[in-house]
C-alpha cells in the first residue's frame, strides 16, 4: 500500500496524464502530417495549424507543470540505487527541456515561415518575417528534439516498469488515489455522523 506521502499530489497527476496524453498524439500527428501532399493545401494547412494550435497549449500546461514541481517536490523514492535516482532525474531534465524545445522550435519556425500562426482559428500577431535560413534551422531542431523526446519518453517508461516488476510501486504514485476496499468496507459499515 502507498501512502499519500509517497505519492504525487493529484494537480501532478493530473498534468501528468494529460501532458503524456497531448504529446503522444502531438508526436503522431506530426509524423503523419508530413506525409499529407501539399496540394491540394486545405487538409495540410489546417492539420499543421491544429498541431501548432495544441503544441501551444502542451507548452503553456509544461510551464505549470514544471512551475508546480518546482515548487511541489516529488515525494522520495527509497530503496532505489542513488545512480537510478541520478539516471531519472538526468531523464525527467531532459523531457522537460524536450517538452519546451520543442514547442518553441515549432513555433519559431512557424514565425519565420512566412505564413500567419493561428490559434484554433485565431490569427495570432506576425513579430517575424520570413526567413528561410532561420525556418529552415528551427525545423531542424524541431525534428531532432522529436526523436530525444520520443528516446527519453521509452527511457522513462522502461524505468517506471522496470522499478514496478521489482515490487516498487512507483505507477501507484503517479496513478489516481483509491481507497483500498477494506477502508471503503470500513467506512460503509460506520454509522453515519450527525
Amino acid at each position: 500500500m502507498i501512502s499519500s506521502s509517497d505519492r504525487y499530489t493529484r494537480t501532478a497527476v493530473l498534468l501528468h496524464w494529460v501532458i503524456a496524453a497531448l504529446l503522444l498524439v502531438e508526436v503522431a500527428q506530426g509524423w503523419w502530417m508530413q506525409e499529407i501532399p501539399k496540394q491540394p493545401p486545405g487538409l495540410r494547412a489546417d492539420q499543421f495549424n491544429l498541431h501548432k494550435s495544441f503544441g501551444l497549449v502542451l507548452l503553456a500546461l509544461v510551464l505549470v507543470r514544471l512551475g508546480w514541481r518546482l515548487l511541489h517536490p516529488p515525494p522520495p523514492m527509497p530503496g532505489v540505487a542513488r545512480w537510478q535516482l541520478r539516471l531519472a532525474k538526468t531523464n525527467h531534465t531532459l523531457l522537460y527541456l524536450a517538452m519546451i524545445v520543442l514547442p518553441l522550435s515549432g513555433y519559431l519556425g512557424s514565425v519565420f515561415s512566412g505564413y500567419p500562426i493561428k490559434w484554433f482559428g485565431v490569427t495570432l500577431p506576425s513579430w517575424g518575417s520570413a526567413n528561410p535560413e532561420m525556418k529552415d534551422l528551427m525545423s531542424t531542431v524541431h525534428w531532432m528534439v522529436s526523436w530525444l523526446l520520443v528516446a527519453s519518453t521509452a527511457l522513462h517508461i522502461a524505468g517506471a516498469f522496470k522499478h514496478e516488476l521489482a515490487g516498487e510501486r512507483v505507477l501507484a504514485r503517479m496513478g489516481w488515489r483509491r481507497a483500498s476496499r477494506s477502508s471503503q468496507a470500513t467506512r460503509l459499515a460506520a454509522p453515519p455522523s450527525a
